[in-house]
């Protein structure tokens, strides 16, 4: 993990001397330029998610049937549920795998931020004179109202998107973590240094902004799904 938090601290410096470089100096646009690299590079994996997820919801009502005709055997209907999935080429777990790659990679963000800004302890490298950004006065400090609204409202957009026209809309347990999720990271982010809530802010967007690509190009998520 140390390496990863070497590696992410090398990365904020890179990316601010971009911004230094276009005349803009700030480790908040480094972060940003970040977020924007990490969701470039995962991509791929988000785009076979969203189609996964979309082929999914297309065989909710063979799914449906299923159930019903198998209601009084939970355990022969999730089988045959398996087996349909498995039929028509879906990984029902896909969904899981972009958060499950994020894990660590928010571990380590938050490790580096700590001490990226810290006013003592940050790396010889750092500029603390830009270590604030908009209204945050160190990026490596919480921001306890506005961020974590913003983390929350992002969370909650995301999920919503997602949702609208995916195959959790008409889950309980899908409906019930879009109002838990957003309160949750909101919480948490009150703790986070700030500049870690700025990356989920970003990273909230752009998987809007994903989510409304792979919809503009239904066939080909179709095919991707299908190959799975």
């Amino acid at each position: 993990m140390g390496g990863l938090v070497n590696f992410l601290s090398q990365s904020i410096q890179f990316f601010y001397s971009i911004s230094a470089g276009l005349g803009i100096p700030s480790y908040g646009l480094a972060i940003i330029f970040f977020t924007i690299v990490v969701k470039a590079v995962l991509f791929p994996l988000t785009y076979r998610q969203l189609a996964s997820m979309r082929k999914l919801q297309e065989l909710a009502p063979k799914q449906q049937e299923i159930q019903k005709k198998y209601k009084k055997d939970p355990q022969r209907a999730q089988q045959e549920i398996m087996k349909l999935y498995q039929k028509e080429g879906v990984n029902p777990f896909m969904g899981c795998l972009p958060l499950l790659i994020q894990m660590p990679i928010l571990y380590a963000l938050f490790m580096a931020l700590r001490s990226f800004f810290d006013p003592v302890h940050h790396p010889a490298y750092v500029d603390m004179s830009r270590a604030s950004f908009l209204w945050i006065g160190n990026l490596g400090t919480p921001d306890p109202i506005i961020l974590p609204i913003l983390a929350g409202l992002g969370t909650f957009l995301q999920q919503w998107v997602s949702m609208n026209r995916g195959a959790g809309a008409g889950d309980q347990t899908q409906r019930t973590m879009l109002y838990i999720m957003p309160i949750f990271m909101a919480w948490i982010s009150r703790s986070f240094p700030a500049g870690l809530a700025l990356y989920w802010v970003m990273f909230t967007v752009v998987s809007i902004a994903e989510n409304w690509i792979v919809r503009r190009v239904p066939m080909a998520a179709k095919e991707v799904a299908g190959s799975k």
